[in-house]
């Protein structure tokens, strides 16, 4: 019977070797704390000029020489696009974080780069209301970061609320009330452990987004607890000894215009109004980019003047952003200058908008045109990738079963041999 067990030791070792072979490696825990390399200085200083093709350039040259991961290139890159409104040219880039691996996510820095990528990706997919692609890449990006320890971190809750917002717009009004309380509860996880301003910032960024989908899709009721939520954490945000004042001004802005619209859509002019000077009152609102995004409720108020005297504006805002104009940003901000003027009466001025729109639609279309055929290429290589890998993991389920399957089969004949020889002993 001893021999019996020593073989059978053997045997089961013999299988666990075979499994172990077949699966995965698994990957590092990320424990480590985001450091600020030379590089991501570098990289910063660049961003801080405002100068979009000298930071692409440092970008290009860091990697060339390999200081800069493949999570952190793409990272950088983005949001240089991004922050000049070069919209398609990120996208092209966000379908690379496809094939980004959880083990190449080597320390937080990756991580983080890795998460605020993906998030940034589903929310342009949001914009561009494309529901249905952005909430199976966010279902794909939630297991992806929960399998890097993403629970540990409780940093999704921005994720949840973008998967809610998705299913909201697709009608799926149940389903999206269970991602929103998700979020909820991962920003109240959250909160136990990090306390940072910017913790209290992005959690009342997501539940803006809440209160602003509820309010999209003419759901007032479920809007107005979002908006209260907001309420309570700018008092908490608001009355910590460690308050970020910049962050504080920023949460009061977001909360009193997100306000201002729900009260207007209810029917309640005058609270409506009373939020709106409050979002006034703010540094925020004086921003640029602030004001020209104010014009929201202005038209829905139907003060056009004051919307058109906003959109007088734009050129300067798009050009000290860069901005190109591309078919995103031609109905982003064009179209609606147009209506504005053009409701306000200023037909000169509506039609000099309409003139530049049908001028820079040309070569917006060209550029759309090119843009996508690179990005067809691209998503044709992803897939091709994911081919790939789900051929692989076939192979290796095929040498798992291989491996369970000789391992039987020697267990049933080295049982046998046993039975065999104790009979014939016997």
């Amino acid at each position: 019977m001893k021999k019996l067990t020593v073989y059978l030791s053997i045997i089961l070792l013999t299988a666990v070797l075979v499994v172990s072979c077949g699966e995965k490696r698994g990957h590092r825990r990320i424990t480590d704390e985001n450091q600020r390399t030379h590089v991501d200085s570098v990289i910063f200083a660049a961003f801080d000029t405002r100068d979009i093709p000298r930071t692409l350039a440092v970008i290009d040259s860091v990697e060339r020489r390999g200081e800069l991961s493949r999570v952190r290139a793409i990272f950088y890159r983005t949001i240089s696009y991004n922050s000049s409104g070069k919209y398609s040219k990120s996208l092209n880039l966000y379908y690379k974080l496809a094939d980004v691996s959880v083990s190449e996510l080597d320390d937080q820095g990756d991580f983080e780069c890795f998460n605020y990528t993906c998030k940034d990706y589903l929310r342009l997919l949001c914009h561009m209301k494309r529901y249905d692609e952005a909430l199976r890449e966010a279902n794909a990006f939630d297991k992806k970061l929960k399998e890097t320890g993403g629970d540990e971190f409780t940093r999704l809750h921005d994720i949840a609320e973008m998967i809610g917002e998705c299913q909201l717009y697709l009608g799926q009004t149940a389903e999206a009330e269970q991602s929103f309380q998700s979020a909820l509860n991962d920003i109240h996880n959250m909160l136990k452990i990090h306390h940072a301003p910017l913790d209290f910032r992005e959690s009342q960024h997501t539940m803006k987004s809440v209160a602003m989908a509820y309010i999209q899709a003419g759901d007032y009721a479920k809007a107005l607890p979002w908006v209260e939520r907001q309420d309570s954490l700018f008092a908490i945000a608001s009355n910590r000894s460690d308050r970020d004042t910049i962050y504080i001004d920023e949460m009061k802005a977001d909360i009193c215009y997100c306000r201002a619209l729900l009260e207007h859509k209810r029917g309640g002019a005058i609270a409506a109004e009373r939020a709106y000077r409050d979002y006034l009152s703010t540094r925020t609102s004086k921003r640029l980019g602030h004001v020209i995004n104010s014009t929201e409720y202005l038209m829905l108020t139907e003060r056009y003047d004051e919307a058109a005297d906003h959109y007088m504006l734009l050129q300067r805002y798009m050009h000290e952003s860069a901005f190109e104009t591309d078919l995103e940003n031609i109905g982003r901000y064009l179209l609606p200058k147009y209506r504005a003027n053009l409701s306000a009466g200023r037909k000169d001025s509506a039609l000099s908008v309409a003139s530049q729109i049908a001028e820079a639609y040309d070569s917006a279309l060209v550029r759309q045109k090119r843009s996508d055929a690179v990005l067809l290429g691209t998503i044709y290589e992803a897939e091709a990738k994911e081919r790939q890998l789900t051929e692989q993991k076939f192979q290796r389920l095929q040498l798992w079963t291989v491996g369970i399957v000789a391992t039987l089969i020697l267990i049933i004949i080295i049982l046998s041999i046993y039975a065999y020889r104790r009979k014939t002993v016997n």
